[in-house]
């Protein structure tokens, strides 16, 4: 089991000619296919899809295909409530939304995967993190 951030996940979506993380980022996501997630993933995968297309960087064919995908994958939600205090724990070091899959990979004791090394580096984490890079 794996907790997936939405730079990840993101990253599913994204032309691997545009960006040389997205070939690696299928790779890793596909090898463990169970993943967890704070309930909130949906909603930020999807402002990033959006930021794609308002960047052009997705057009408007792709960037629709990704948010149909999107609705249909299939992820295990875990609510926001119960990590709360440890994201408050986290406020010093990481963003809300970074502090919630940290939080959830921790409560999971599962793996954390991201495109973000800032969370790694941060050292404030007590569970594994995977930067996809």
């Amino acid at each position: 089991m794996i907790v997936p951030d939405a730079s990840a996940a993101t990253l599913l979506f994204t032309d691997p000619t545009a960006d040389s993380r997205a070939a690696s980022a299928r790779t890793v996501l596909a090898a463990d296919p169970a993943w967890i997630v704070p309930e909130h993933w949906h909603t930020e995968v999807f402002s990033a899809i959006r930021g794609l297309w308002l960047g052009k960087r997705l057009d408007d064919a792709h960037a629709e295909r990704a948010a149909e995908t999107l609705a249909r994958m299939v992820v295990g939600a875990t609510p926001t409530a119960p990590l709360l205090p440890r994201m408050w724990e986290l406020r010093s070091s990481l963003s809300a939304c970074d502090a919630a899959y940290v939080a959830a990979a921790e409560s999971h004791a599962c793996t954390l995967v991201t495109a973000d090394a800032r969370i790694a580096r941060s050292g404030a984490a007590r569970c594994d993190i995977r930067v996809i890079d």
